[in-house]
């Protein structure tokens, strides 16, 4: 396939951001578990004291529809109540022991993240379109202004406000880094978590990367923030965003974990439209044209890299700037920075090794350090 210049969109985000909640609002929480039942959604587990425990739902209930909505699968769930926010009703009917039931349900908004010596802020950012992006900022203790760090995610449709999970089963380097000195932000996609706007599942690159775009203006000015200390960590398909992001907007370094050296093929949970536009970027020459430090990461194990060429960015880079990029490979790792003993035990165990996100985020902590 033969690329074109950069693409670039032509409209732009009015990247306002707000600390509060004034703007989007917080999801409505229901608090169940859920798995997959042949007659509708299964509830395996409820937290305790949740909008659901309080309507009288149990574990073992089959969830048919939620506002007459049938549901068969927990992401229809997962939606349907997202969908609401906090202090709205939703109405399920399930079937327990052969009985059908139907129950209003007074959702609460969804709890928010804490992260142990930081604040942790809520915003959010508008695009061309009208659409409104869920921003997480955590923010250092003690005052003042402290260097930044923002998340270019992976390329699926998963959200990544997770306050429901413990903090042992999130350990990635985002979270290390942000107890760490740094001012961390994360955006959501669009139609994921709080955020308004198509289904992710249905956008395109360019809307996604008119979110990254604002979401970065938007950190450059928070108070927190040394606007001219920001940097970018890309993971997997992030790091494809990352030379495109840092194209409009000047950061001090770049680091990519996973990272294609070309635009990826077509997989499923994505738009068709999502990968034409992406195709006609060229990033060998979006990379040659980054101005700031880069690093690059690779786990010797990563199976979604294998046969790609793992030299490419650093060359684009180094061909223009030499010195300017560093590549780094991790022994045993896999793309999900797990440990395993040989490519068959990482085969499609991604995450299910031994967690080394410390290790990632120690060396992207150096980088950062050095790159001041």
């Amino acid at each position: 396939m033969m690329c074109v210049a950069v693409l670039v969109p032509a409209a732009s985000a009015s990247a306002q951001s707000t600390r509060e909640d004034s703007v989007l609002s917080r999801r409505g929480w229901f608090g169940v578990a859920l798995g997959p039942h042949e007659n509708g959604v299964l509830v395996t587990g409820l937290a305790a004291g949740s909008p659901a425990a309080e309507a009288g739902i149990r574990a073992g209930d089959v969830i048919r529809t939620i506002d007459n909505a049938a549901v068969r699968k927990p992401e229809d769930v997962t939606a349907t109540i997202g969908r609401h926010v906090g202090g709205e009703t939703a109405v399920v009917a399930y079937v327990r022991a052969g009985e059908a039931r139907e129950v209003p349900v007074v959702l609460r908004p969804f709890p928010r993240e804490t992260l142990p010596g930081a604040t942790v802020e809520y915003g959010s950012v508008t695009l061309s379109d009208g659409s409104r992006l869920r921003t997480i900022v955590s923010i250092p203790n003690g005052g003042g202004a402290f260097p930044a760090v923002m998340l270019l995610q992976g390329g699926g449709c998963n959200s990544v406000d997770v306050p429901m999970v413990a903090d042992a089963d999130r350990r990635d380097p985002l979270m290390m880094i942000a107890t760490r000195g740094f001012v961390t932000m994360r955006v959501e996609k669009s139609g994921l978590g709080d955020s308004k706007g198509p289904p992710c599942a249905e956008i395109g690159y360019l809307q996604e990367l008119e979110g990254y775009r604002a979401a970065l203006a938007a950190l450059k000015r928070h108070p927190s923030v040394k606007a001219d200390e920001t940097y970018l960590l890309g993971i997997s398909l992030g790091g494809v965003f990352a030379p495109i992001v840092a194209s409009e907007s000047a950061v001090h370094g770049i680091a990519v974990f996973a990272a294609l050296p070309w635009p990826p093929s077509p997989y499923p949970g994505r738009s068709d439209r999502f990968f034409r536009e992406i195709a006609r970027i060229d990033l060998d020459k979006a990379w040659s044209a980054v101005s700031a430090r880069v690093l690059i990461l690779y786990g010797e194990l990563d199976e979604t890299m294998t046969g790609i060429d793992r030299t490419r960015i650093a060359r684009a880079v180094n061909d223009r700037r030499p010195g300017a990029a560093t590549q780094v490979e991790f022994p045993g790792l896999d793309h999900c920075w797990t440990r395993h003993e040989s490519m068959e035990q990482s085969r499609g165990r991604c995450g299910q090794g031994r967690n080394e996100a410390s290790l990632v985020a120690d060396t992207v902590l150096r980088f950062l350090q050095n790159a001041r």
